[in-house]
């Protein structure tokens, strides 16, 4: 039986509803977003009202509970930043800032050079037959023109080698361009190329550098880690009845996190709230305008480079030029090649979750296998790249590939646990001081620069400016950290208000808080707890399966220990799903 593509809001045929989780107006599915989403991945609603609940249970009730001591902790770490660093970001050694661009989190966004970046640096790409040349691209902050009063930001691209021979990943940054919007001209001021011995320039510009990383990995990379998934999630649920293997055991791995990702769309109190600013929004600009990187999680910078409709909220030809630099969203079954420890970790618990799947492929029934076809049929128009129904069961749908089915589910784990675990344990270490176990600092906090209150240096000859702001502009804090800026005849990068905000949004949203870790999943009987076991996996083969793959997490998680640079997130503290 060959699979026929679903329309929207069909399950899988002649199966009686009670076959299904939910009832057909409790089942998630896909859904048009809302207008200022328009250039997202779909929404889902409706959010079952039982995945709701244990949004509140588990997730609602721990801000509520936390608020109080997470907002004094942030304010004490920002002041504490302030009297060690003069109200400054933490100092940043080249060192520092080449194990932030390429060893952890912000590796993921290393690339090979291309020419059209290839031209900002002429006299930079030397001796290519020893050197493969890289960039990290943060162009995207172009779309964020409308700040805050009193605060600066910048587009930068920068320059990295590395040894064509080297096979440790051991990166050289080698210069930098910002790009700064200047509203007088309606156009871009580009900068000289900064290099390590350019002084205060050089110094200053890589914090807005780490401006736009940060704002990237909020608003574009990890948004790619929660939102393209929420389909595959909700139409797993839809589409299979209860007793498919697909669904029984993708469903740990799908807990909370709809509800989890509607809360970021469209919570009253979100990060993102398009209108409202809240203590814990720590972005550059408001809601509003931080939007404009979304877009280019899912259309790439293609959405910026001619008009669109509805229309983007700027049309820049640069993009025009560079579309390489945020290619569209497509699906891919298998982990992206990031050439970085990083990316090593993850690639490396990719290897023990797809043996799992494997196995567990190979006890589907024949019907729970023309069922997958219908599955994947109705994922694959909502999401560029996902294999369909031909692809997995063949046109006669009776040419099983396994190995693409078992590719998918470990995808759809690996992403939910790995991916986004190491994500927000990474975010959440830059702004800890690490100590080894006897206690000894081997890493001090890393600059986590949202908030620039200097001009970006243009010209290698740079002297540090405060960005110009008439106190009107200003609210009552903001007004009293200027004056103790004139006061100390200081001109800092920061003010502690600003740092407040960034370590506020740390402690709720970066800090990683499990309500169920990888390795505690367990298995249940067909009546059990679906949300949180492999459910039905009682049987001794599958139980065996489990096993296994504990075991094997286990002994991967000893191995990557051995090497601090390859274990960026312990097995322990590793969620199963999208949880925060």
């Amino acid at each position: 039986m060959a699979s026929s593509a679903p329309t929207d809001h069909q399950r899988y045929p002649g199966l009686p509803a009670s076959d299904f989780l939910y009832s057909l107006d409790q089942t998630p599915w896909p859904a048009p977003n809302k207008p200022h989403y328009s250039a997202l991945p779909p929404a889902i609603a409706p959010i079952p009202t039982a995945e709701n609940e244990d949004w509140s249970s588990f997730i609602g009730k721990y801000y509520e509970g936390s608020i109080l001591q997470f907002g004094v902790a942030s304010t004490a770490a920002a002041l504490a930043t302030a009297i060690e660093h003069r109200s400054d970001y933490p100092e940043l050694t080249d060192e520092d800032f080449t194990h932030l661009l390429c060893e952890g989190l912000y590796s993921k966004y290393l690339m090979p050079i291309t020419d059209s970046v290839r031209k900002f640096f002429p006299e930079d790409v030397v001796d290519e037959d020893v050197y493969s040349y890289w960039k990290s691209d943060f162009t995207s902050m172009r779309v964020v023109r409308k700040l805050y009063p009193g605060e600066a930001a910048a587009a930068s691209i920068v320059l990295m080698r590395r040894r064509k021979d080297d096979t440790e990943f051991n990166y050289e940054i080698v210069a930098l361009m910002l790009q700064v919007w200047n509203p007088a001209r309606n156009d871009f001021d580009y900068s000289d190329v900064f290099r390590p011995g350019d002084g205060e320039a050089w110094k200053v510009a890589r914090y807005f550098v780490l401006q736009g990383a940060i704002h990237r990995i909020n608003l574009i990379d990890h948004p790619a880690v929660h939102f393209p998934a929420d389909t595959i999630n909700a139409l797993t649920k839809s589409v299979l009845p209860k007793t498919n293997l697909i669904l029984r055991v993708l469903q740990p791995h799908m807990w909370l996190s709809l509800p989890v990702d509607d809360a970021v769309l469209n919570g009253a109190r979100s990060i993102i709230n398009p209108n409202t600013w809240y203590p814990w929004c720590p972005f550059v600009a408001k809601g509003s305008e931080v939007r404009n990187l979304l877009p280019f999680c899912w259309m790439g910078s293609e959405y910026y480079a001619k008009p669109q409709s509805p229309p983007a909220p700027y049309v820049d030809p640069y993009f025009a030029d560079h579309t390489k630099a945020y290619p569209a969203f497509r699906f891919s079954p298998t982990p992206a090649d990031i050439p970085s420890h990083y990316g090593e970790f993850l690639r490396r618990y990719f290897e023990p979750i797809r043996a799992f799947t494997g196995g567990v492929v190979d006890h589907l029934s024949d019907q729970e296998w023309r069922e997958a076809g219908f599955w994947a049929d109705a994922i694959a128009p909502h999401i560029p790249g996902h294999p369909t129904g031909a692809d997995l069961i063949g046109a006669d749908g009776n040419s099983r590939n396994k190995d693409l089915l078992a590719d998918l589910l470990a995808h759809f784990i690996w992403n939910a646990a790995v991916v986004h675990s190491s994500d927000h344990e990474s975010l959440h270490e830059m702004y800890e001081s690490m100590h080894d176990v006897a206690g000894t600092l081997y890493r001090s906090a890393m600059p986590v620069p949202f908030i620039l209150r200097v001009k970006p240096p243009l010209k290698r000859d740079y002297v540090r400016e405060a960005v110009p702001v008439s106190e009107s502009e200003l609210h009552l804090v903001e007004r009293m950290e200027r004056w103790l800026e004139h006061l100390m005849h200081n001109t800092p990068l920061s003010w502690p208000m600003d740092n407040m905000s960034s370590h506020l949004a740390d402690q709720l949203f970066y800090k990683p808080h499990n309500s169920l870790c990888l390795a505690e999943v367990g298995v249940a009987p067909l009546g059990g707890d679906g949300n949180r076991a492999y459910l039905g996996f009682d049987t001794p083969e599958l139980s065996a399966l489990v096993d296994r793959f504990h075991a094997d997490l286990h002994a991967l998680d000893a191995a990557l220990r051995r090497n601090p640079k390859q274990h960026v997130v312990a097995l322990d503290v590793m969620a199963c799903s999208v949880q925060y």
